[in-house]
């Protein structure tokens, strides 16, 4: 097994997206960061995030027609995204279902199948700018 690098660079990239709740974009990451680390790359931010996902200390979250966003919060949860104005917001009014998970594995042969679920729809700012 390979040892996994803890650089400061890393650090200070799980410490920005375990420190919000908005599921950044690695643009939005480098920008948050981008000031405490200016000589940081772009390039460097996707990479870490992508090797944070990868070994499971993160979750990436795929969007339609977006950009990936990263959640630091590993619970069991579903998200919500606004078609008109983009904002991202965690879920947790409806129950995850880990018994999917198992009836997916067991009828396709797949192992450790696991779901992401990403409701669309406009949120109440632009449900309200919509009625006016």
């Amino acid at each position: 097994m390979i040892k996994e690098r803890n650089t400061k660079q890393k650090s200070v990239i799980l410490s920005a997206v375990q420190g919000t709740k908005t599921h950044p974009t690695a643009e939005q990451v480098h920008a948050m960061i981008s000031e405490d680390m200016p000589n940081l790359s772009l390039g460097t931010v996707y990479r870490n995030l992508n090797r944070l996902a990868e070994i499971g200390t993160i979750r990436r979250i795929s969007v339609i027609n977006s950009p990936d966003r990263f959640d630091g919060d590993l619970s069991p949860h579903h998200h919500i995204c606004c078609t008109e104005c983009g904002r991202f917001c965690d879920f947790f009014d409806i129950d995850y279902d880990n018994d999917l998970d198992g009836v997916i594995e067991e009828k396709s042969g797949f192992a450790s199948v696991k779901h992401e679920t990403v409701f669309y729809g406009k949120c109440p700012d632009c449900k309200i700018i919509e009625l006016n």
